[in-house]
């Protein structure tokens, strides 16, 4: 993998990361597992629904994690355009931790800090 797939590897991978809650994955609230997908399914549910609240804390949640990741994405692109390995590598472990918080069922991030290990080898 050269510096440019490495790069267009990062460009996908901070897009993904701001739409997690958009986008999202398989959840369930409440003892009756309702499946709550994403932040906008949150936001329409009644307010009857008892997890309503809960199940709109963990998708902001979500998307604040996704919004973080993404700063550290930009950061590590920009460290490694100009040639610093160290910096690129150490905000995308930052990502990747970031990621791990959530109950996300494929990882965003753990690819990317591949491909940067891959061009420092």
């Amino acid at each position: 993998m050269n510096k440019s797939d490495v790069i267009k590897q990062l460009d996908v991978a901070i897009a993904e990361a701001r739409e997690w809650a958009g986008s999202g994955w398989t959840m369930t609230f409440g003892r009756n597992a309702v499946r709550i997908a994403s932040l906008p399914e949150a936001r329409g549910q009644s307010d009857r629904f008892v997890n309503r609240q809960e199940a709109i804390a963990y998708w902001r949640s979500v998307a604040e994690a996704g919004e973080e990741s993404a700063v550290q994405g930009e950061k590590a692109k920009a460290a490694l355009e100009r040639g610093d390995m160290r910096v690129a590598e150490g905000a995308i472990y930052f990502a990747v931790y970031v990621e791990k918080r959530l109950n996300k069922p494929s990882s965003t991030w753990e690819p990317v800090l591949a491909g940067i290990r891959s061009l420092a080898a």
